[in-house]
């Protein structure tokens, strides 16, 4: 079983979680993936992931890329160890960390961590919409 987070991490996760159908088994939304970077890039609470469909690791979802990680597919939410801090990754290097994957969950717009060629309009919208498939809503405000 994955522990979430200690208390004082609990503000933090509620700040992005707004909501899920099953809030005592807050496991059945996450899973360990494995994170395979290119560069060695910062991921933070929030930040939305995309899945290389050869590989199946996930990536920081970039609109513009062609290796199926355009696609928003997960958020990251913490470490393999299911604590709620920011990693830096190693350079191609598999890393293990904990994601929402699916739902029925919703998050805060304001919470998630989009790549900046996500930009605001229909982008967004779109990025929003591949989540939604993977039943993790987005509210658009508090």
């Amino acid at each position: 079983m994955t522990v979430l987070a200690i208390e004082s991490q609990y503000a933090r996760l509620s700040a992005l979680v707004k909501m899920s159908d099953t809030p005592e088994k807050f496991e059945f939304h996450t899973d360990l993936v494995t994170a395979h970077e290119a560069g060695t890039p910062t991921y933070t609470l929030g930040t939305v992931l995309g899945k290389i469909t050869a590989s199946g690791k996930y990536i920081v979802s970039v609109q513009t890329a062609v290796d199926g990680s355009q696609v928003p597919a997960a958020i990251y939410i913490g470490n393999s160890f299911g604590s709620i801090n920011d990693v830096t990754l190693v350079a191609t290097t598999d890393t293990t960390v904990l994601a929402i994957t699916r739902g029925k969950i919703m998050v805060s717009a304001q919470a998630l961590k989009l790549d900046a060629s996500f930009t605001a309009g229909a982008l967004t919208t779109g990025a929003y919409a591949s989540l939604a498939v993977q039943g993790i809503l987005v509210q658009q405000s508090n």
